[in-house]
């Protein structure tokens, strides 16, 4: 019998502590049911560009050669493999790092007005900033935001295309990152160019453009260092609007309503890792668990055990459902009951039903995302580390997810009496009590088996959850109003309402400079695909209406006088 010597620093928790830490924590409250909904949505009006005289974006982007002119910019950019690994060195040491010289002067042969006209400076060697310096500085800039960067390629030979040919079959272009993120990026910067290109046209609004490079590595590098350049440069709360990618596009619910669903939010965000020593040997006389074995229990733990889906009453994604319990009541006749009826707590158990994107908008994700142990076929590996990925809906946080795994972990570290060590000098730890788990002994050979294994515990890039932007306002008026007047369609209605988005983007880097964070890639649902697996690829047609609207932001934005400075800040000759 295996005598349990667990030494916890972190310690065992029961059940009703468990639950305690889980629903005390700083998001808001879970609402149950509630009084019947009124179903408030209210649309604000159109907004028309036209009275800027400017080319209409329907006249200049809608013809065939406007299309092959994005295919040969887009293709170009997709080509050039910008890849951010999670184990990258800094730029100028990591010989990995040098192809985004290439990708930047790609640029510059792509967007000559763009390089004439804006300033362009480099932040941390390979971040972009553009800014051309607008006429009246009593209104706060507009930021427009990117990412250079794409995600590895595991295996080229099984996409239909290669993935950095960015071939075009005549609808759809091929390669890594033609949707993420190089879809908005070539966009922003093609929109910029066409208005750049009239020597007549001044912005009256200081417009800027942030490209970071490390998105897909948490953008520590590219944004981590943008972020603060800026704050510096205009002072904190100085941006009218930050809009970057991510929302859940354009969705068409029937034939006649359209719902743009741009993120006000984004979910946390934490890493947790698990590393375990333990005793090896020759495999030709194993232990009756290897060490592989035992973290394996502990993964099993996790994925029998997902959170909990919660929907919150007046959060973004319940915002939504009530907009489209008013302007679409029939589309999903249970969910419209639901919201009428207050009933959130069946409500949740419905839209985790209904996909995994709408799923763990109302659910914190757990993702086993990396598995290391072993060197030898023939010898018990020593040391295994696991990490696992946490997106944190709002109401959790990153210490009720350590303090689930550390429920989660109990029973394998009382079978194989293994000592802890859990989340040392770190964060957002558990509010708990220390305490040492009871005796095991499920693994019972005739003989002793002493495994003399430790688990240690750590944490990494914990991102608590964005501050909620404002759905109304003058900025948003703008923002919206635009988005119905470029995605107007003959006997339909357009409906923009805020959303939550599941992943992280590099405005976690930019909370500083404004409340006003858009998180949205004006793409229709259906028109892009596969995101960081095989053979990711964008539909060109959805691809020059997210330009038009591009285009059409921008004038907007420059006409109205939305978000002025509250006080001048003097930023110098850009």
């Amino acid at each position: 019998m295996i005598a349990s010597r667990l030494a916890l620093v972190a310690g065992a928790l029961s059940a009703s502590a468990f639950a305690r830490l889980i629903y005390h924590d700083d998001g808001p409250r879970v609402q149950g049911r509630g009084p019947t909904a009124d179903l408030k949505c209210d649309i604000p009006a159109v907004l028309d560009p036209s009275g800027d005289g400017l080319p209409a974006a329907r006249d200049i982007f809608s013809s065939h050669e406007a299309l092959l002119l994005q295919v040969e910019r887009h293709s170009t950019i997709v080509k050039i493999p910008s890849i951010s690994y999670d184990d990258n060195g800094e730029p100028g040491e990591d010989p990995r790092w040098d192809v985004f010289y290439h990708l930047h002067a790609a640029f510059a042969q792509l967007y000559p007005n763009v390089h004439r006209r804006m300033a362009r400076e480099t932040v941390n060697t390979l971040g972009l900033v553009y800014t051309i310096k607008g006429s009246e500085t009593s209104l706060k800039p507009l930021l427009l935001a990117a990412h250079q960067d794409v995600v590895p390629v595991a295996d080229a030979s099984t996409w239909t295309y290669p993935p950095f040919s960015g071939y075009f079959d005549g609808q759809w272009l091929w390669g890594r990152g033609a949707s993420d993120d190089k879809n908005s990026l070539t966009g922003l910067l093609s929109a910029l160019e066409a208005l750049l290109s009239n020597s007549a046209w001044v912005p009256r609004r200081t417009i800027i453009v942030a490209l970071g490079f490390d998105e897909e590595s948490s953008g520590h590098r590219g944004a981590g260092h943008i972020g603060p350049y800026l704050e510096k440069l205009y002072g904190p709360d100085s941006i009218a609007l930050i809009l970057d990618e991510g929302g859940i596009g354009l969705e068409l619910l029937g034939d006649d309503t359209l719902y743009a669903l741009p993120a006000v939010t984004e979910k946390g965000h934490v890493d947790i890792w698990l590393e375990l020593y333990v005793n090896g040997g020759h495999s030709s006389i194993p232990f009756p668990h290897t060490g592989i074995g035992i973290i394996a229990e502990i993964v099993n733990e996790l994925e029998s055990n997902p959170w909990e889906p919660k929907l919150i009453k007046d959060s973004p994604i319940y915002n939504h459902f009530v907009c489209q319990a008013k302007y679409s009541p029939e589309a999903a006749p249970k969910i419209t009951e639901l919201i009428k009826r207050g009933d959130l707590e069946v409500l949740a158990s419905e839209l985790a039903t209904i996909d995994r994107p709408t799923q763990y908008r109302i659910q914190t994700s757990q993702a086993v995302d990396y598995f290391h142990g072993g060197v030898k076929i023939n010898a018990m590996p020593e040391y295994i580390k696991v990490g696992v990925n946490h997106r944190i809906a709002p109401q959790d946080s990153i210490a009720s997810v350590k303090a689930n795994i550390l429920k989660r972990i109990q029973p394998a570290v009382k079978k194989f009496d293994l000592t802890v060590s859990a989340f040392k000098g770190e964060d957002h730890n558990p509010d708990i009590e220390l305490a040492e788990i009871g005796k095991g002994g499920a693994v019972d050979p005739m003989y002793e088996v002493d495994y003399n294994g430790t688990l240690i515990l750590t944490s990494s890039q914990p991102t608590l959850a964005a501050p909620i932007a404002p759905a109304s306002g003058p900025v948003w008026d703008v923002f919206s109003g635009t988005i119905q007047y470029s995605f107007a369609f003959e006997g339909g209605k357009v409906i923009p309402v805020g959303e939550l988005m599941n992943g992280n983007t590099d405005t976690r880097h930019y909370l500083n400079l404004t409340s006003h964070i858009y998180r949205w890639t004006p793409t229709r649902q259906g028109h892009s695909a596969n995101a960081h697996t095989v053979d990711e690829r964008i539909d060109m047609d959805s691809h020059m209406e997210a330009l038009r609207f591009y285009y059409d932001l921008i004038r907007n934005f420059d006409a109205s006088d939305a978000a002025p400075l509250e006080k001048q800040v003097d930023i110098g000759e850009l």
